[in-house]
């Protein structure tokens, strides 16, 4: 039985959506992800910091102050290196070594997890860039959501912070995510399907967060 506050959490979202979460499919795997110029501008998406092996590996998350998000109140964004997806160069590699990890059809978009496999097992030093960084969450979709909106455990961390799980208080904090014309995190309805869940841009295309479902994300690239 979902607590009043995941119950608030979930009928808000779902008008942020414009459709209810239980639509999504429940089993899937969903993860809200930062990219975008700012991280390739600032050099952010080659920072050693993303590869180190706790990092890789999911036993410590890794976060950056300087990354950028402009509204005020925001909570610091605290990321999964394991999750995030990574770019590689398939000829540092093994032939086919990098396309079995793929995630995209493309050959050279990898996880963090997948990262980590990679470097272990090749004694140069291969390229890397961080692609998309993914915001450490839970794997739900109400977990990617809150991630990608920095919506905490409790009511009190909602903007302006409230007593109670009370849905009204939940959608005066979201009302910064639905704003479609803005320029410091413009919602974009238009490119939602069944990958892509939600997309924000943030301060005139210089960074975005999208919440994918994962598993639509591998299956796309199955067909491909």
């Amino acid at each position: 039985m979902p607590s009043a506050w995941e119950s608030a959490l979930t009928h808000a979202f779902g008008q942020l959506l414009g459709r209810p979460l239980a639509d999504h499919d429940a089993t899937a795997t969903y993860g809200a992800f930062y990219g975008g110029n700012w991280l390739y501008e600032t050099g952010l998406d080659r920072d050693p910091g993303w590869v180190r092996r706790e990092a890789l590996s999911g036993q410590e998350t890794v976060a950056f102050p300087q990354v950028l998000i402009l509204l005020d109140g925001y909570a610091d964004l605290v990321f999964d290196a394991s999750g995030s997806l990574f770019e590689v160069d398939p000829g540092d590699f093994a032939d086919g070594q990098v396309a079995s990890v793929s995630v995209f059809a493309k050959p050279g978009i990898v996880r963090g997890s997948d990262l980590a496999a990679l470097l272990d097992g090749h004694p140069g030093e291969p390229g890397w860039q961080l692609w998309q960084a993914r915001i450490a969450s839970d794997g739900t979709l109400l977990g990617a959501l809150r991630a990608a909106t920095a919506v905490g455990d409790s009511p009190q961390s909602l903007i302006p912070p409230s007593e109670e799980p009370d849905e009204r208080a939940v959608l005066a904090h979201l009302e910064a995510f639905s704003d479609t014309a803005s320029d410091d995190l413009a919602y974009c309805p238009q490119t939602l399907n069944e990958a892509v869940v939600a997309m924000w841009e943030g301060a005139v295309d210089q960074y975005e967060i999208t919440i994918w479902n994962l598993d639509q994300l591998i299956s796309q690239r199955a067909t491909t």
